[in-house]
Formats: C-alpha cells, structure tokens, sequence
C-alpha cells in the first residue's frame, strides 16, 4: 500500500528535527569536555582584569611585611612556617620589613592613599591598585650589596612590568644602592605569594605584585640606609606614587 504524501512530508520533519536535537546535545557534551580550554578559568581572567580596570577611588596599596607571622600560614604553606627570615649582625630582617611597611603606610597615607599591612599569609585572592612584598637580604660575604625586585616569572597582567620599571627608578635614584639583579632567585621569580595557579593564599592574578629585596643586612653600607627607615620607604613611596599616577589613580596634592 503507498504511504500517503502528507505522511511522508511529516516524516522527513520528524527525522530532522530528532537529528538536529542529537547534534545540539553532542556539541554540549563536547564543549563540557575536560581536555577542551578551561572556559571557567578564563572568565575569571577577563573578570579579575576588569575588576583592575574599574578600581573605586581613593587608591589601594598592599604592603606585606616579608617573613611576619610565618606560623600563621595555613596548611597548603606549611613548609614555609618556620621560614622566619634573615639575621645579621643583630638585626632580624623581619624587623627591618616590619619597621619599613609602617613608615611607608604613614607616607602613603598621607598622601591619600588607602594601604593594608599584610603578614606572611596574605588573604586568599587578595586585590588592590598594587603589592609590593616587603624584603632585606642576608649573605654570608658581607661585601655583597644592593638592591633587586621582581615579578611572578611570567607576568600575571600587563602592569607588572610598569609596576616594576617605576619602583626600580626610585630605589635606585634615592637610594644609591646598586643593582643586585643577578642575583635573583628562583623563589622570587616565583614568589608564593603571587601564585595564584598554586595557592588560594595568593594576590589575585588582576592586582600588579612585586617582590622587593630592599639591601643586605648583612653588608655595612646598606645595613646603614635600611637602619633609618625613611629611607627605603621614601624611595618605595615615589616609585608607587608614579605608577599610580601614570594609571590616572592619584593626583600630586598642590
């Protein structure tokens, strides 16, 4: 017996429109494939890269005082409990960050900017206009001197290196120090605090970080400029100051 024309035709739509459902839930499947690009992780980027764009006035400055409180850290940098920091010459250097973070707050704050002190542990995603972490150095030969900083070894957004480039001018016009870049180490180019990827007690990825080794305690001339702590934190003030002005978030009081 033939089958009915009207029959056929409604039979063709069926066929297509069951095809295309199967179509649309194979490509949904597909899309949620864990081997595919980590859709979640690159909201996050363009949301914390927005959340730097539209920062509410006035500006805020992070300050982490290096090596403070390190029994505090929580289980996922627990290694890092007893890491106390430098000693020479009866000076701590936990002493020396903790004495310049606080000079430098008053400056900053006197100039209208908002700054938090932060202890070794800093608060999980953790944002700002800017961090800087807050170190001296130690050597066992005395006669190694001067001043470094860096950034996570790959740039975690696009002011880092302007962050840098602003406090490295600074330090070295104020301080006379001279550049100790070559020795840099790996734990500052991967500084804990600034890896996002690794910890939950981490900077967000969206706020410019950089670690500062401010002198050596350990050497004579620079044990001298970080004993007054108006010095490193009057170099650190103008460096921050230019970034945040360059970035339109302060303006010099008349």
């Amino acid at each position: 017996m033939a089958v009915p024309r009207e029959f056929q035709s409604k039979q063709r739509r069926l066929i297509m429109i069951v095809s295309l459902s199967v179509a649309s839930l194979l490509l949904l499947g597909l899309t949620q494939q864990p081997g595919l690009p980590i859709v979640p992780e690159a909201l996050t980027a363009v949301k914390e890269s927005v959340q730097q764009t539209f920062l509410p006035k006035p500006p805020r400055v992070g300050l982490q005082i290096g090596h403070l409180n390190p029994e505090e850290q929580p289980d996922e940098l627990a290694s890092l409990r007893i890491n106390t920091g430098g000693y020479a010459f009866g000076i701590n250097e936990v002493d020396v960050n903790k004495t310049t973070a606080y000079m430098l707050k008053d400056m900053l704050e006197f100039e209208g900017v908002e700054v938090d002190i932060l202890p070794a542990t800093i608060p999980p995603n953790y944002h700002a206009d800017l961090v800087i972490a807050l170190h001296s150095d130690s050597s066992p030969d005395v006669t190694r001197r001067g001043y470094k900083s860096a950034h996570f070894r790959y740039p975690r957004n696009k002011w880092e290196d302007e962050l840098k480039a602003d406090i490295d001018k600074s330090y070295f016009f104020f301080s006379g120090l001279p550049d100790d870049d070559e020795n840099v180490s790996g734990s500052m180019l991967e500084y804990y605090a600034f890896n996002r990827a690794r910890y939950k007690h981490a900077v967000s990825r969206s706020t410019p970080a950089i670690i500062v080794e401010m002198g050596y305690i350990s050497n004579e001339k620079d044990r001298a400029f970080l004993s007054d702590p108006v010095n490193p934190a009057y170099a650190l003030k103008r460096g921050i100051l230019t970034y945040l002005a360059e970035r339109g978030r302060y303006t010099p009081k008349e």
